[in-house]
Parts: structure tokens; C-alpha cells; sequence
């Protein structure tokens, strides 16, 4: 029985003895043992007496009893402050009590199904349940015949089979913090994202270990052919126990550690690629540890060239590579278009989005471990001069406060170009990145202590002079010199160790300009005036719905806002907590974001102009995501509004999703 049952039936026992009183005929009667009345004359009160005179006795007698209202006619009282209901209710404040409860219930249960919370979160979890289905029949047989036309020995269970194998190959050198048995199958960027994922990791003195790993379901997602790759997209669902242990224990003491963990489920895309016109290998899959080229004895060593003959085994020229990673609630949010790509491609037929993603992976994993270390020379070869100058003087800043950055279980949800910008000296183009990390700024040398996830949403602007031609040969292997086709290395020159060619002037390949969250970057292409296709404006509607990552970004960087001045009231309080319930979000982690050290979200909040009017836009659809703005969401974008100066644009905004 549930707690309306009980309750209803609560409710019938503490009524059931009223409800007997009032059926018996209980009433109120003349009573001779009353003495005393009320005098009155034509409307008047007596002697100007406005109290009871002589003495009154009143009493309950049963179905035969009366009780005395100070007359003698025998026909019932029914002054005005007598009305019987009010007596009833006042005479059985148990049935009372119950009612009001009973009432409260129903009131709740009906605001939890049908209010305003309600509706706003069954739009969220329906847009959070959705999984992609897997593809038809007819799909996967379009696919598989497109890559057969080419390479007649293509067989999708031998090629599942080996991504099934190579899934569990990646767990177990991730687990082992030795990527070597790997190397081969991974490209530059993937490398990139697991070498330094690692070395966070033993910074804080851990690593992380997983066990019960078992591949529950895979299957193609999706085929993309180009002139430059043929991309094959493996939907992988899996589950496995995973620890941060202390580096110390033993691989023994780490696994039993590992299995106390619960089990969890993942969804993870991976996207392999490789060059139109290689074919299948007729004797098999082949073995780990051999050149793809020649079948020579391949080391795994970082620069991914053969010691024999020379190939570059993670090209994409000779097998498949890992190129990415993505997660599943991510997958599909790239856009369909991207402007300005096929104008680059009239110039640069060998452009490849594949490449171009890859090589901003590459630069963002950089990123992260410089900012990290604190040490921005390890852009030196991958950022502009004017990139790492404010990198410098953005770390040395932090220093000077004793202050360091801190990135825990760093992760790429999704990297995407978004637009492509051709200037008659510098082409820009715009790669959009969604990732999270737990971080946190915290006193030099300082355990970090508990820290809030935090779901990111950046665009990182590469720029390469104009007329720069792509190298088809290098293919994946984006970690190259552009001049020579040497390995970086890892030095903090920003010129090639081995041919001496400077690398961080775009003159051979892409390089970063800048990072930046994605508010800061529409405000600073409207403000600059950039053709819209560097900027598409957001569509307005009612359809929008932003997925859990992104609701997270946005309560957090409301959260930081409030916390900007140093003091969050309760009502600023009662807000995010009313957000946090409403979009699903754990207010626990709300609550650590507002603890934390207000320099983390230095970079975060939107500043004033066209970057806080994109943010506010961004709450407006988040509002809307029922299809309406109550009374409280008004309230809530009215604050945020207060917050970014923006008060007076909040109504235009409205208007332009009709909201009066």
C-alpha cells in the first residue's frame, strides 16, 4: 500500500467517529438547564451591554441531549459566528488535521506530475533518454558494398572484431600506463589525449585501473567518404570498474582495489580512418607489435615510424587508425555544414576535416598540459608568438598569487570545425570542443582535495597563412614538422629540432591563435564584424533542448556569477537550487563550484557585451525547453540579466521567442 492509501486511510478513521456524531441527528437545542439571556429591544442591546449576562452552560448530550444557546424557544441556534461547518472542524482537530493533511498531498503530487518543474524535467529526461538506434539493414549494406567497391576484401565482422580487440587492447594500456602496444593504431591526437590523460594522473600520484571490462554491444554508426579519408564511425557499448589508486600499490593490490568499484555502463563512438584505396590484408588481421607496411617488428615508439622501412604505421596509407573519441551523448552534434570549407577546398583539394580535428585534438591536449605544469613553452611549436605571450603572462599572473591550475580526469566529449574564415593573408578555422574536466585553482604544491566536474563548451581558432597547401602524405600523423615531416619533439623552440624551420607562424601547417569559451568567442566575431558564416547567429524557437553537459555549464557559470563579489545571498541560493532540480543537475556540485577559488572561473563568466547577451540567450532556451517561462523562470533570467548589465536588453530578448 502506498503512502496515499495510508494517508486516505487515516483520514476515514480519524472521520469515521464525526461523521457517526453528525448522522445521529446532533444538534443544538433549547436546554432547561440554562439560566440567563440576552436582552434586546428593537435591535438595541440592553443597558448599552454588549456581554453575555448571568451564567451560560453549554454541553454535547447525545442524540437526546441539547445544549443551550440562551433561548427558550427550542428551535436552534443559528447566529452569525455560529456557522455549524466552523464548529465541526473546531470540534475535531484530529479529522482537521488530516484533511489539511490530505489536501497538502494532493496539492504536492499534483505540482510534482503537472507543475512547472515537472514539465521541465520530463523535457529533460526525454531528451536525455534518447540513445541513437542502431542504423538499418539496408544502411549497413549501402555501406559495406560503398567500401567494397574499392577494397573487394572488406568483411565488417573481420573489421568488428578488431575494433572489439582493439577496445580492450587500449583498456588494458591504460590500466598498464604503457600506451607502446597501442601506438600503432592510434593517431597523433588519440596518442596525444591518453599520454597526457597519464601523466595528470601520475602528477597527483595516481592511476587509474579498470577491471570487469566487457564489450556488451557494437555496431557501425555511420560512413563518411571523402577524396582524403574514408571515416567509419563503431558505436561501442561496454561496462568495466574503474579506481584512481596510488601509483605505490602493486598490479595486484590496484585490481582488487578496482573490483570494490560498482559497475558502470558506457556508450563511446570511435571513428576510424584510412585512405580511399587501401585494401584489407588477405592473410588476416594483422598482429600487434608489426608494421603495417612492411610486417617488421614495430616498437610503439612515440614518433610512430617504422625502423625499417621508414613508413608512418599511424598514416592512415596502409589500416585503419583510432582518429576519435567520441562520447555518446555527443555523438551527431557536429554540424552538417560547415561554412566556408568548400571555398578552402577549390584552393586546398587535399583539405581533410578529419585531419584538421585531429590536429586541433592534438593542440588541445597541449593546451591542457601546459596549463597544467604551468609551463607555456610546451606551445612553443604550436601557438602563435601572440598566443603564447598571453599563455605566458596568464600563468605568470596566477603565480604571482601562488595560485596554481589544476585538471582532473580530463576528457573530450566532441571536437568539430564550426566555419572556416578565408582572409587575403591568414585562413582561420574555428574547431569547436566540448570537454570536462574536475578542476580547480589551488595554492602551489597543494593537494587539490574534492573537486566539481565541470562540463566546458570552447572554440579554438587555428590559423594558417593563405595558399598553405595540406600534406596528404602525413595523413594522421598530425605531430609532424610541416617543412620536413620530422617529429616535433619536445623541446620549447618554436623551430624544427631537425630542419630548423619555424613552426608556430602557420607557414606550414595549422597552429592555435586562441582559446576561448564559446561565449567569449561569438561576442568577439559579432563585435569584429566577421561574416556570419564565422559566426552563425543561434536559431531562436522552442525546440531547443541542451543536453546534460551543457546544462551543467550553464548552472555553473551562473553559479560562479553569483559568487563573482564574494557573497551569495539566499535568494541567489534558492535559485540554483531551483535550477539544479529542474535541469537535473546535482546541486552538491553547485555547491562546490560556489566554494571554489574564484580565479577558476576567471575565464568563464561571460563579459559584458555580445558574450553575455550569447549566454542570456542560452538561459532563454533553457527556460523554453517546456515550452513556456513560468513565474520563477522569469525570475531566474531576470537575475542573470541584473548580473550581466543586461536588464534592459531581457525584454527584446523575449520578444524574440514571442514572450511578452
Amino acid at each position: 500500500m502506498n503512502r496515499r492509501a495510508l494517508l486516505f486511510a487515516l483520514l476515514l478513521t480519524l472521520a469515521g467517529p464525526a461523521i457517526a456524531r453528525v448522522g445521529s441527528g446532533q444538534h443544538y437545542s433549547h436546554s432547561s438547564s440554562s439560566s440567563g439571556s440576552r436582552s434586546s429591544s428593537s435591535g438595541s442591546r440592553s443597558s448599552g451591554s454588549s456581554s453575555w449576562s448571568g451564567g451560560r452552560s453549554s454541553s454535547w448530550s447525545g442524540s437526546s441531549g441539547s445544549s443551550s444557546s440562551g433561548s427558550s424557544s427550542g428551535i436552534p441556534y443559528s447566529g452569525p459566528s455560529a456557522d455549524p461547518w466552523i464548529l465541526f472542524f473546531f470540534g475535531h482537530p484530529l479529522f482537521t488535521l488530516a484533511l489539511i493533511g490530505l489536501v497538502f498531498v494532493a496539492w504536492r503530487s499534483y505540482a510534482r506530475s503537472f507543475g512547472a518543474t515537472a514539465s521541465t524535467q520530463r523535457a529533460f529526461e526525454e531528451a536525455d533518454g534518447r540513445e541513437v538506434g542502431p542504423p538499418s539493414a539496408r544502411e549497413v549494406t549501402a555501406w559495406v558494398d560503398a567500401l567494397r567497391a574499392s577494397d573487394p576484401d572488406f568483411d565488417l565482422v573481420t573489421f568488428l572484431d578488431q575494433v572489439k580487440a582493439l577496445f580492450l587492447r587500449v583498456q588494458a594500456a591504460w590500466s598498464g600506463g604503457d600506451l607502446a602496444p597501442v601506438r600503432r593504431d592510434l593517431s597523433d591526437a588519440t596518442f596525444q589525449r591518453f599520454r597526457v590523460q597519464l601523466e595528470l594522473l601520475r602528477a597527483q600520484g595516481v592511476r587509474n585501473v579498470t577491471a570487469d571490462m566487457a564489450v556488451l554491444d557494437l555496431h557501425p554508426a555511420g560512413l563518411e567518404r571523402t577524396s582524403a579519408f574514408d571515416t567509419l564511425d563503431v558505436r561501442i557499448r561496454a561496462q568495466a570498474r574503474d579506481a584512481d589508486v596510488p601509483v605505490a600499490l602493486s598490479p595486484e593490490q590496484a585490481m582488487e582495489k578496482a573490483r570494490r568499484a560498482p559497475l558502470e555502463p558506457f556508450v563511446e563512438v570511435w571513428s576510424f580512418v584510412r585512405r580511399p584505396g587501401t585494401r584489407s590484408r588477405k592473410d588476416g588481421v594483422l598482429p600487434a607489435g608489426k608494421c603495417p607496411n612492411c610486417g617488421a617488428p614495430f616498437d610503439g615508439g612515440a614518433a610512430g615510424n617504422c625502423g625499417y622501412c621508414g613508413a608512418i604505421v599511424n598514416s592512415g596509407a596502409y589500416d585503419w587508425v583510432l582518429a576519435e573519441i567520441t562520447q555518446g551523448v555527443e555523438a551527431g552534434s557536429a554540424p552538417l555544414e560547415v561554412p566556408g570549407l568548400d571555398a578552402l577546398r577549390a584552393e586546398d583539394p587535399a583539405l581533410s576535416l578529419e585531419v584538421l580535428e585531429d590536429r586541433t585534438s592534438l593542440l588541445f591536449w597541449a593546451w591542457i598540459d601546459g596549463e597544467s605544469r604551468g609551463e607555456p613553452g610546451r606551445m612553443a611549436k604550436l601557438g602563435t608568438a601572440e598566443f603564447l605571450s598571453e599563455m605566458t603572462a596568464d600563468l605568470a599572473g596566477l603565480r604571482s598569487r601562488n595560485r596554481a591550475r589544476v585538471f582532473l580526469q580530463a576528457a573530450v566529449g566532441s571536437v568539430a570545425v564550426r566555419a572556416i574564415e578565408s582572409g587575403p593573408a591568414t585562413v582561420l578555422a574555428h574547431v569547436e570542443i566540448r570537454w570536462s574536466a574536475r578542476m580547480g585553482v589551488v595554492p602551489v604544491g597543494a593537494s587539490p582535495g574534492t573537486l566539481a566536474t565541470l562540463p566546458q563548451r570552447w572554440i579554438f581558432t587555428l590559423s594558417r597563412k593563405a595558399g598553405v597547401k595540406t600534406d596528404q602524405a602525413r595523413g594522421m600523423a598530425t605531430a609532424r614538422c610541416g617543412n620536413c615531416g620530422a617529429p616535433l619533439g619536445d623541446s620549447v623552440q618554436p623551430t624544427c629540432d631537425h630542419c630548423g624551420a619555424t613552426l608556430n607562424d602557420g607557414a606550414h601547417d595549422w597552429v592555435l591563435a586562441r582559446s576561448e569559451p564559446f561565449e567569449v568567442w561569438a561576442a568577439r566575431a559579432r563585435s569584429e564584424a566577421a561574416p556570419a558564416a564565422a559566426a552563425p547567429a543561434p536559431r531562436a524557437g522552442r525546440d531547443t533542448v541542451l543536453d546534460a553537459a551543457e546544462r551543467q555549464r550553464l548552472l555553473y557559470t551562473m553559479a560562479a556569477m553569483a559568487a563573482a563579489d564574494g557573497k551569495v545571498d539566499d535568494r541567489e541560493k534558492r535559485m540554483l537550487k531551483l535550477c539544479a532540480e529542474r535541469w537535473g543537475v546535482p546541486y552538491e556540485n553547485v555547491e562546490m563550484a560556489l566554494s571554489a577559488d574564484p580565479a577558476l572561473f576567471e575565464r568563464l563568466v561571460p563579459p559584458p557585451g555580445p558574450g553575455a547577451e550569447a549566454f542570456l540567450h542560452s538561459l532563454v532556451q533553457i527556460a523554453l525547453v517546456d515550452g513556456k517561462v513560468d513565474r520563477q523562470e522569469r525570475r531566474m533570467l531576470e537575475g542573470a540579466a541584473a548580473r550581466l548589465g543586461l536588464t534592459p536588453k531581457l525584454p527584446e530578448l523575449l520578444a524574440r521567442f514571442g514572450l511578452g
